[in-house]
């Protein structure tokens, strides 16, 4: 017989759940689900711009003040997640700017700067948003998934936080791909463009600029990047060899 344990572990499969109540599915159930349907707007941000700015919950501008009521699943684009102008997280496709503040109004933790040229999201008043999740079984589920991300992204953090600067570069560069899901694009290239510019993976790792600058031009020496007019490319098969190399001394 099934003990108490073993059912809460099976309940709890992070697998399932990963599978089931991923944040591709999390706009469609906030959005077209029988039980309580949330209003919900299209928008888009430009480059440079910021959906939500950090402010605190007795400061800041009216207008940021009232943005923090929003959340916003981006359907396409590319933003940073800061602290105090510190990159934190990259957001993109499928990921939410504003969750992680998903319980406090008219306040943010963090600012989210759009690095792409556009980026495309769907917007959700906050409230709205905290009432279906703490009012359905399946919302309960998805908020449980985004913290197993979350906690996984800081674990990321941590881990590369120990490494010498190329590890932490070429790390960074494969858990970015991966976000951003490029790992497993087919491409008749054999690089594939990677978003970032090298400024923000420098802030990103922790890194002044100058040494991911070494790092990557001694990548480049080995084939895993290359880099055209300030862009950076990355040759995926090598680099998938490379993090295999790395995880093999860890």
């Amino acid at each position: 017989m099934e003990t108490y344990t073993e059912a809460i572990k099976n309940l709890y499969n992070i697998t399932e759940i990963k599978e089931y109540f991923n944040f591709s599915k999390f706009a469609s159930f906030l959005c077209t689900n029988d039980i309580m349907p949330i209003p919900y707007e299209t928008v888009s941000f430009k480059k440079n711009t910021y959906p939500l700015t950090e402010i605190v919950p007795t400061g800041g501008l009216e207008d940021d003040r009232a943005a923090a009521e929003f959340i916003y699943i981006i359907e396409s684009g590319i933003a940073t997640m800061e602290k105090e102008d510190i990159v934190l997280d990259i957001k993109a496709s499928d990921d939410i700017v504003g969750f992680s503040d998903l319980f406090t109004f008219n306040s943010s933790n963090y600012s989210y700067k759009v690095i792409s040229n556009v980026m495309n999201v769907v917007k959700f008043n906050k409230a709205h948003v905290v009432d279906k999740l703490l009012n359905t079984q399946e919302g309960y589920l998805y908020h449980y998934s985004y913290t197993l991300r979350e906690r996984q992204n800081l674990e990321f953090k941590e881990r590369i936080r120990r490494e010498k600067a190329e590890s932490k570069v070429v790390l960074a560069i494969h858990h970015l791909l991966d976000k951003l899901n490029l790992l497993n694009v087919e491409k008749s290239d054999l690089y594939t463009e990677f978003p970032i510019t090298m400024v923000t993976m420098a802030n990103y790792v922790h890194l002044n600029v100058n040494t991911v600058s070494t790092v990557l031009h001694n990548l480049m020496k080995l084939g895993i990047v290359k880099i055209n007019n300030k862009q950076i490319f990355v040759n995926i098969g090598k680099i998938k060899s490379y993090i295999i190399d790395i995880e093999r001394q860890y």
